[in-house]
């Protein structure tokens, strides 16, 4: 995968350029799919992947999350770093793996995985879509994206599935915790709502 020089639109006299990966993230496991397309500057690293994706989703950083090569049997590449005490496998520090280390590597991987609240198991694939040169200077961008993340706590896909259920008709199928569920809906949750323009004034940097 090559790098892609996008046309400049820059005011005469600027040279202002970025390096970039873009990079579209989806949920697995959910129809229709909720996904998200964003760049990073080059030099970004594995917890600012984790940022964006974080933001873009309208995840709350409230439990804990990895990035893992492809595949049942993936190696872990970066996430947070724990007390021993825990005795979760030790992982790199997700601050101090840039992307480029990954997917700049012989043979140029072009995804990964990103695994978000290992109860509920949100389990998101990265995919490197194309490296760019933009005329434009930025940290990170959001270019499009599809439907309302699920919430946090909402019980894995499974959950998600009864909320998107309970949000059609009303009615949770199996009437449990519905006082919880239906709290997120009286919030204005909408699983077919994604709102492009605000989300972006608050990601693009």
């Amino acid at each position: 995968m090559g790098i892609v020089f996008l046309p400049a639109f820059a005011k005469s006299g600027t040279s202002t350029m970025t390096s970039c990966f873009e990079f579209t993230v989806s949920l697995r496991g959910i129809k229709p799919r909720i996904w998200r397309r964003f760049q990073l500057a080059r030099g970004a690293t594995f917890y600012d992947l984790h940022d964006a994706i974080q933001d873009s989703f309208g995840w709350d950083r409230s439990h804990l999350w990895e990035f893992r090569t492809p595949g049942r049997r993936g190696r872990v590449l970066a996430g947070e770093i724990l007390d021993d005490d825990w005795g979760f496998e030790e992982v790199p520090d997700a601050d101090s793996v840039t992307l480029a280390e990954y997917f700049d590597a012989p043979p140029e991987p072009e995804s990964c995985e990103y695994v978000y609240d290992f109860g509920d198991h949100w389990a998101h694939s990265v995919k490197l879509t194309r490296r760019i040169v933009s005329p434009e200077g930025f940290h990170r961008r959001l270019l499009a994206g599809r439907r309302a993340g699920p919430p946090d706590d909402c019980g894995g896909t499974y959950g998600y599935d009864r909320l998107v259920e309970l949000h059609r008709i009303g009615v949770d199928s199996l009437d449990e915790d519905s006082d919880v569920r239906a709290g997120w809906i009286v919030s204005g949750w909408d699983p077919s709502a994604f709102d492009l323009d605000a989300v972006k004034r608050s990601f693009d940097r």
